[in-house]
């Protein structure tokens, strides 16, 4: 019997959460903003202290820096920052929700995981801390003339870094540019899971029974899978062992799903094992796109639908998601089989090129939707393309894909460039003499 969790959603473990939280977004501005810290510390330091070093530059600094006004200039900066800021990431956000409202929300994603961004933000909000830190140790015989003179030429730097954010914003929201970082992270991301294929099997080879099951007990994704900790737990066990995986980084899940189970002859050791692999798969709110290629496909398959289908009739677009799940395809598809030739016995699937493949039909079918023979043009060039590239197993997926399709595109409005590509697929499947 399953036991239903009373959990409403995922809750990330601390110990993932805070690495990802680091990494996506909160590393870079605190650092940022700690260093402006330091440089406030410093020049605390340096206004009040007598040294013939810090005499001899406060009193070249005075030149430019009048010990009367350096206080004041101080709060300018400050309150004057925080206006700016608040004022133009507000202006900004809303030109990125507007493109998220026409593309996807992973536009949202996408804008606070680039560092540019995190170095403006780090930048803006330590410069206003370090103007508040410099005028609180303002003493009555030591104006702060030195850090005055600090933040006056990093506010310089800040309101030409404004320029670059606004212009940089904008074309981070450009559709191209989108899908261009879509198509990387999909890329990298896979590129991350290779190790993870490599040391492992793709379809179970044990004929012992299974012991012990995991299922979910909450709803969210699957964060990741520490391979590492499961082959510690394999290790020195029983060689008659195998833990199989049925789900995949970044699948959605629900209460009750399977996520492994444990064959062995022992129960007591498949239970103790089955534990490990609760600890060792992780369920997070949201999917992590940094290694996750299927839910960067998934936004592009989106993507191209929402433009394509009659909700959008953009076509531009449409063809640009295409572009990428092309390419990505060519680029997996070459690999062929990536396990590795000593595989650990853990079942891990590998569905990047079966989940490419599905958004690329789904591309036919938007076409057909929004009857947009050029489209469909564009879906069976791209099958062309694949096709020389595709293993055995492959190719009886593009030709079984095709197949089904071939109702869909008789119902397409009349066209010689679609009929040409048809003509072109069927003499491409058709089998070669062998001499």
């Amino acid at each position: 019997m399953t036991l239903i969790s009373n959990r409403p959603s995922a809750r990330t473990p601390l110990r993932v959460r805070a690495p990802r939280a680091l990494r996506e977004f909160i590393l870079v501005p605190v650092l940022v903003v700690g260093a402006l810290v330091a440089l406030g510390a410093f020049s605390i330091v340096a206004d009040q202290a007598h040294g013939p070093w810090f005499t001899g530059v406060r009193e070249l600094i005075g030149h430019y820096i009048g010990a009367q006004t350096a206080a004041s200039t101080l709060g300018a900066i400050a309150t004057g920052l925080v206006t700016v800021t608040s004022i133009t990431f507000s202006v900004l956000l809303l030109a990125v929700q507007q493109t998220a409202s026409n593309l996807s929300p992973v536009v949202f994603d996408q804008f606070v995981r680039r560092r540019s961004n995190q170095l403006y933000l780090g930048l803006f909000v330590g410069l206003a801390l370090y103007s508040y830190v410099v005028m609180a140790a303002v003493q009555p015989k030591t104006p702060p003339i030195i850090g005055a003179f600090i933040a006056t030429v990093l506010t310089v730097v800040a309101l030409g870094c404004l320029l670059f954010l606004v212009y940089s914003t904008v074309h981070q929201m450009r559709p191209d540019n989108v899908m261009r970082q879509l198509h990387d992270r999909a890329a990298m991301a896979h590129d991350r899971e290779t190790e993870l294929i490599k040391r492992s099997r793709r379809t179970s080879s044990s004929p012992l029974p299974v012991r012990a099951e995991h299922r979910s007990e909450t709803f969210g994704y699957i964060q990741s899978v520490d391979l590492h900790g499961i082959a510690a737990a394999v290790e020195g066990r029983s060689a008659d062992v195998e833990v199989e995986l049925c789900v995949s980084v970044g699948q959605e899940i629900t209460v009750g799903d399977l996520i492994g189970r444990v064959r062995h002859l022992d129960p007591r050791t498949a239970e103790e094992l089955c534990a490990v692999v609760a600890r060792a798969v992780p369920v997070s709110p949201t999917p992590d796109l940094d290694y996750d290629p299927r839910t960067a496909l998934r936004n592009v398959a989106n993507i191209g639908w929402t433009s394509g289908s009659t909700s959008k009739h953009n076509p531009a677009i449409a063809a640009q998601a295409l572009h990428v799940m092309r390419d990505l395809a060519s680029r997996w598809l070459a690999e062929g089989d990536r396990s590795g030739p000593d595989p650990l016995p853990v079942v891990y699937p590998d569905g990047d090129v079966e989940t490419v493949l599905d958004t690329l039909y789904s591309g036919v079918v938007v076409a057909w939707e929004s009857r947009q023979h050029q489209q469909a043009v564009r879906v069976l060039k791209s099958y062309e393309f694949l096709w020389p590239r595709a293993d055995e197993s492959a190719q009886e997926r593009i030709r079984r894909d095709v197949e089904m399709m071939q109702p869909i595109l008789d119902e397409m409005p009349p066209s010689a460039a679609l009929d040409k590509e048809r003509r072109a697929i069927r003499e491409l499947f058709r089998p070669q003499p062998r001499w």
